[in-house]
């Protein structure tokens, strides 16, 4: 009886880590998509091999990719009630336009500055796991 109480609670603690794990990852693949929409957004609207770098990433990181956030619509209408790709990519626009990253020496912004700052916020991480609800 022992043993199987045991195996039972071993297996529980198991299928929680393996979903805190899933968790984890789907955070991070958001986290990502808002870089690559920061960067994207601070860059010139030109054709560069960077440019097209990040669009694939973002891509990648969308939930049309491999990303793991749901994006929530009404099942009569289809209009879109939530979509966590756009809050995120509203959310680092705003923190962008708010904060940016003046330099000491010479004259404007380091966008990657800004993009590193802004993905490395408590804020950020904060939004974040706050679209865990529309995890699957």
């Amino acid at each position: 009886m022992k043993t199987l109480l045991f195996s039972a609670l071993l297996m529980s603690g198991c299928a929680t880590s393996l979903a805190d794990t899933a968790n984890d990852d789907a955070r991070q693949s958001l986290k990502n998509y808002g870089l690559t929409r920061c960067l994207l957004e601070a860059l010139p609207d030109q054709p560069s091999v960077l440019r097209e770098d990040l669009a694939s990433a973002r891509r990648a990181y969308h939930f049309m990719g491999k990303g793991a956030h749901q994006i929530l619509q009404d099942e009569d209408t289809m209009d879109i009630l939530h979509d966590p790709y756009q809050e995120t990519r509203n959310f680092v626009a705003d923190r962008y336009v708010a904060d940016g990253s003046p330099m000491k020496a010479g004259s404007g912004n380091s966008a990657f500055h800004a993009c590193l700052t802004i993905y490395n916020s408590a804020e950020f991480d904060q939004f974040i796991r706050g679209q865990d609800a529309y995890l699957p």
